[in-house]
């Protein structure tokens, strides 16, 4: 909603917040610079995402709604700006991920997934489907216990390896309209993956120095570029990953790991099938 004041074009959202339904810890603050990759070189952290105990005193236009993941109660913020203000992201659920330590199912975190609503609902429109729709999405991961950076990287490497190696065989195997196997598709194939892996490395030297714990959150922000055939997409495009409110930041344009990646939430074996349902639920809702 929009406060409109006479006098003043600020607003102290402490007197504000008294009265909103949304949880402290999802209040916006000022956005925070960083000093390299996606969240650094002059960029803004969304403000959505940033904390800090300090004052805060925001522009008179203020969004309250949230979007609450009900396994872990953490709240999302139900809207953001890019950081170039190019686009406005909608969040379109979230879901939690569970793993089964022993016999119990232990809740390690809550992700959410944003979208341009407007390129989404064009995307699904057209047919496509939330992982292979030409459009800027991003996984906002708040963990809801104490992870350290190695254990996650090695949890995302157990995912993305065989997700990259399936993506690369594919390539490789695909065949012509009369069902000729093509070379230079299957030398594009093994580039491809080589630059996948080349672009594991980076996650594991972000992740396995990162100073993870309880409500970290981390961002994967991928935004398509112009149409390419030696994609495996169908588009070239950036990949942005760091640790929000963290100097740490890698951007890489592998749109093989960025597929594999979020193929890890929106694919056919999803590590969340509720977030997946939520997502889709979300996206539904566009058009």
């Amino acid at each position: 909603r929009t406060l409109v004041l006479r006098r003043t074009r600020t607003v102290n959202m402490h007197a504000v917040a008294a009265n909103a339904s949304v949880r402290p810890a999802c209040r916006a603050a000022r956005p925070r610079l960083s000093s390299r990759g996606a969240f650094g070189r002059a960029v803004r952290v969304p403000a959505h995402f940033a904390r800090s105990a300090s004052a805060r005193v925001l522009e008179t236009r203020a969004v309250f709604a949230a979007v609450v993941e009900p396994a872990t109660k953490v709240t999302f913020p139900d809207t953001y700006s890019t950081h170039d203000n190019t686009a406005v992201m909608k969040c379109l659920g979230a879901g939690v991920r569970q793993k089964k330590i022993a016999i119990i199912n232990v809740k390690v975190y809550a992700v959410a997934m944003y979208a341009d609503a407007v390129q989404c609902a064009s995307a699904l429109e057209g047919g496509s489907s939330l992982l292979d729709g030409k459009f800027h999405k991003a996984l906002l991961v708040q963990l809801v216990r104490n992870v350290d950076g190695k254990t996650f990287w090695e949890a995302l490497d157990e995912a993305l390896v065989p997700r990259i190696r399936e993506i690369a065989t594919n390539m490789a195997t695909a065949e012509d309209a009369q069902g000729n196997f093509m070379a230079t598709v299957a030398e594009a194939a093994e580039v491809a993956e080589e630059r996948a892996m080349e672009a594991m490395d980076e996650l594991r030297d972000l992740f396995g120095g990162a100073n993870l714990k309880k409500d970290s959150r981390v961002l994967i922000n991928w935004k398509p570029g112009n149409d390419s055939d030696k994609t495996v997409t169908g588009f070239e495009g950036k990949l942005e990953i760091g640790v929000v409110g963290a100097d740490a930041t890698v951007e890489l344009t592998s749109m093989e790991l960025a597929r594999a990646l979020f193929d890890v939430y929106l694919g056919d074996a999803p590590v969340s099938p509720d977030a997946k349902a939520a997502f889709e639920a979300g996206a539904a809702k566009l058009s």
